[in-house]
């Protein structure tokens, strides 16, 4: 090849380039950033408005990703997030029962059991697999209307003022229900669903790990009825930190990116055990009807795709999502539920609740009202 040739191709490569940039630039879109071949204008491109989505955690976990997956597909797309935090991810259900409209693009649930339970029910739309690359995701963590986000673990955390890790602590959920060695109020979670209460009341019920599901409901309220009075609940995160900061409880069960945080950015003198713990997986959907289907579908695409954003959300909340290859940093090891941890810790049967998470509300909350 001559070396004009070769200056003829360079000029020609600029000049594509140049053009490439040019037209990114006219629809908004930063290529150095969002380049097409990662972020496919099929996708992307022709957005607008903003986006509600039903928020299942509140607090620290919106924020980290408000500042991070969020914030970069409102620069790629120009579409808003708005988090609208519902505690009890069984509103939707409800309101999806009677017909009412909802307000959501986007759902986030809890338990994958409860994005199982909504598919099953016919309230979710198709995942549009022309622009959400489940094939990213590792094998069994999506299905045809749900995708699997942010596994977290349901963990012991202690005051370690109280109990040092030198010394006597507690170090098992079942510990939570030996109020003679670990006197003290427990902080629980107040739903049935993703916080191990259940879970931890038949362990230390004598029941083995591996035949705790189908959960005995009755068998765990009577072993719960004997530290009731021990017991202050928590419905979201942020408050449970509160709770723990303010001395109100001294050990409980804790989502563990929430615990990383209190003890390793905010100074609490808190530490975790992940014997026993919980495993759960979150969801993400987009409901039937949605008011803006086309950038919840979006959204989900971004969740996937954006791995700079997710090595940034790990970084705050230690929730990994299951994509191909993405990996998490080796010193957050001691908080993400994998490796070591998750051997430790049991998984939470979802189909169990899927099946059983009307029915099981129910019992609980009566409990809960009973003397």
């Amino acid at each position: 090849m001559t070396d004009k040739i070769r200056q003829l191709c360079r000029v020609i490569a600029t000049g594509l380039a140049m053009m490439l940039l040019a037209v990114a630039a006219a629809s908004g879109r930063d290529a150095t950033k969002f380049p097409e071949s990662e972020f496919p204008s099929a996708t992307f491109d022709g957005l607008s408005g903003s986006l509600v989505w039903m928020d299942a955690s509140g607090g620290k976990n919106t924020a980290a990703r408000d500042t991070t997956i969020w914030r970069n597909f409102t620069d790629l797309t120009g579409v808003t997030m708005q988090a609208d935090f519902i505690e009890d991810s069984t509103k939707f259900l409800v309101m999806a029962e009677h017909g009412s409209p909802v307000p959501w693009s986007l759902l986030e649930f809890g338990g994958w059991g409860s994005c199982q339970r909504a598919a099953a029910l016919g309230y979710l739309e198709k995942i549009d697999a022309s622009k959400v690359p489940v094939d990213k995701l590792e094998g069994g963590s999506y299905n045809e209307y749900c995708i699997s986000a942010m596994r977290s673990g349901a963990v012991l955390t202690y005051n370690t003022d109280k109990w040092p890790t030198s010394g006597e602590h507690p170090s098992d959920v079942v510990d939570l229900f030996d109020t003679k060695r670990f006197p003290g109020k427990r902080c629980l979670y107040k739903y049935p669903q993703f916080g191990a209460v259940l879970e931890s009341a038949l362990l230390a019920d004598g029941v083995t790990r591996d035949h705790l599901y189908p959960l005995d409901v009755e068998r765990a309220l009577k072993k719960l009825d004997s530290i009731k009075g021990d017991i202050v609940w928590w419905t979201g995160g942020d408050q449970v930190m509160q709770l723990f900061q303010s001395g109100e409880c001294d050990l409980g069960v804790v989502w563990s990116g929430r615990a990383f945080n209190a003890a390793t950015k905010d100074g609490a003198h808190l530490a975790v055990s992940w014997k026993n713990a919980v495993l759960t997986t979150g969801a993400y959907a987009v409901p039937k009807n949605a008011p803006n289907a086309a950038a919840g579908q979006a959204a989900l695409a971004m969740w996937i795709l954006d791995k700079a954003g997710q090595r940034d959300y790990v970084r705050i909340m230690t929730y990994p999502t299951p994509i191909k290859g993405l990996g998490y940093p080796e010193d957050l090891a001691p908080w993400v539920p994998a490796g070591k941890n998750a051997d430790l810790a049991i998984q939470e049967d979802a189909d169990f609740f899927s099946k059983n998470e009307s029915t099981l509300a129910d019992q609980f909350n009566a409990w809960l009202l009973s003397k």
